[in-house]
């Protein structure tokens, strides 16, 4: 790009792409404002339950005893914060709608240096775009694990594994399907021909050991055991359906599940298409494209288990990548 026959500089660009960035996100923001203030029932379930257990902690209840939600803790914790900060739910948009920008601006960090500045800020667009259909800027534990799986890809194809596994574990602290994202990783490591394993795995286990021996010193030994039973083994339980503690929703029939997983792919088919398209076209053509591949390979099992629509938003920066990089600079490598 270029303005009076000189080039514009990338700081520029950053700059200019960052503030379009921030007024779309603001524009999508406003929008599930005025929605969720006129139908807060349907938009707001998740956080409602992430509010009421941030309240808990906040008065000094006792965590996973008093009130339950099958989430790992440094999750509630956060939202409390947010909480203690502001009357809950008063900025949980904001927050979101803030949390995305820098997400979409990851995504543009790894797409300019794989594609060029082109491909990899359409890639970033195409998610804050896309993320409103999936999670609706409302409040998911998703976007969380998304802004510290990017950062831990990011840290990951510098060689950075300890920082890497650092960003991980921290992942893992919103969601439990973080941990898929080790595999993706230790190819990355596998690829860079780095075998000392232990950089990437040593800190995940600090970061989720760390958060759980918090709770057993803070709270006692009955916290510290539901927090670990409700994050990680109540999973069979909950994928059943079998649960009464809080809501869960498995189809009750097979046309159900395939009507579920269904609806859930036609609210992402652009830029789930265009992602198989640029696959089927170019293949994984790196290291870093084959770990993008198993990195939405990974994360698309979870919808296999769960169909709920704001899972979606895991795969989306990984999909946009592939889908934006058909718009790659001619004189880029990959």
């Amino acid at each position: 790009m270029v303005l009076n026959n000189k080039p514009i500089k990338p700081s520029v660009k950053v700059a200019l792409g960052f503030l379009a960035y921030c007024l779309l996100a603001a524009t999508i923001a406003i929008i599930m404002y005025t929605l969720q203030v006129h139908s807060s029932d349907w938009t707001s379930l998740d956080a409602d339950r992430f509010h009421q257990m941030a309240l808990m902690i906040i008065n000094g209840s006792e965590p996973y005893v008093t009130y339950i939600d099958p989430k790992p803790p440094l999750l509630f914790f956060t939202i409390a914060l947010m909480d203690v900060l502001s009357p809950a739910g008063s900025i949980d948009i904001l927050f979101m709608t803030i949390l995305n920008v820098v997400c979409a601006m990851l995504i543009w960090k790894i797409g300019w240096e794989d594609y060029g500045c082109l491909a990899g800020y359409s890639a970033g667009l195409l998610f804050l775009i896309a993320s409103v259909f999936t999670e609706g800027y409302f409040l998911f534990s998703e976007q969380f694990t998304v802004l510290f799986l990017l950062l831990s890809l990011i840290m990951a194809r510098q060689e950075a594994y300890a920082t890497a596994g650092v960003f991980l574990g921290l992942a893992c602290g919103f969601k439990q399907y973080a941990f898929l994202g080790l595999i993706p990783l230790l190819y990355l490591m596998w690829a860079h021909n780095d075998r000392r394993y232990h950089r990437l795995l040593l800190p995940v286990i600090f970061i989720v050991g760390g958060m759980f021996a918090a709770l057993y010193l803070a709270y006692g030994m009955e916290v510290g055991n539901n927090a670990v039973y409700y994050t990680f083994l109540i999973a069979p339980l909950y994928n059943s359906g079998n649960v009464t503690t809080f809501s869960t929703y498995v189809p009750e029939t097979p046309m159900a599940y395939a009507a579920n997983f269904i609806f859930s792919i036609t609210i992402v088919i652009p830029t789930l298409l265009f992602a198989l398209a640029s696959a089927v076209n170019k293949g994984f053509r790196t290291h870093h494209e084959k770990a993008l591949g198993i990195m939405i390979l990974v994360l698309f099992f979870t919808l296999l288990v769960r169909q709920y629509l704001h899972y979606w938003i895991l795969l989306m920066p990984f999909l946009a990548l592939l889908a934006c990089r058909e718009f790659a600079d001619p004189d880029q490598k990959t």
